[in-house]
């Protein structure tokens, strides 16, 4: 009667395992996010904008899922428009490299309601100027 019990304690044991991931957590996917910053009322990549997009570009795999999420500081005027350019912006800059055409990327607008640096009304922050770009591989 022990050697029963032990077999059916094993045999669930063995259901129950082969429920779990194969792989670790640590293996999973995870998101990864960079700021690109923009100069005051403008919706140009700076020069370090730029290259910091390059190494970006080369870390996005075809099959990752991109989030552009502009933002403006509370002194520029008609942020909600602005931080939407801006994420357009790098999602054109983006574009025209050809190792990116196939993945999928969504542009959206923050305006001043998620400041990386919080300030008064009418304040200008240049960290608060950005284009956040958050990508699932």
């Amino acid at each position: 009667m022990q050697h029963a019990l032990n077999r059916r304690s094993l045999l669930q044991f063995g259901a129950a395992f082969s429920l779990l991931p194969l792989t670790s957590p640590a293996v999973t996917a995870r998101p990864y996010s960079f700021n690109l910053f923009f100069d005051f009322e403008s919706t140009q990549l700076t020069a370090g904008a730029a290259e910091l997009a390059d190494l970006v570009a080369r870390q996005i795999l075809p099959i990752a899922r991109v989030t552009l999420s502009g933002h403006a500081d509370t002194a520029e005027t008609h942020p909600e428009r602005l931080s939407y350019s801006r994420g357009n912006e790098v999602l054109k800059y983006f574009l025209r490299k050809q190792s990116l055409a196939r993945v999928r990327f969504n542009v959206v607008t923050s305006g001043t309601s998620a400041l990386l640096v919080k300030t008064g009304p009418n304040i200008r922050e240049p960290q608060n100027r950005r284009v956040e770009i958050s990508m699932e591989m």
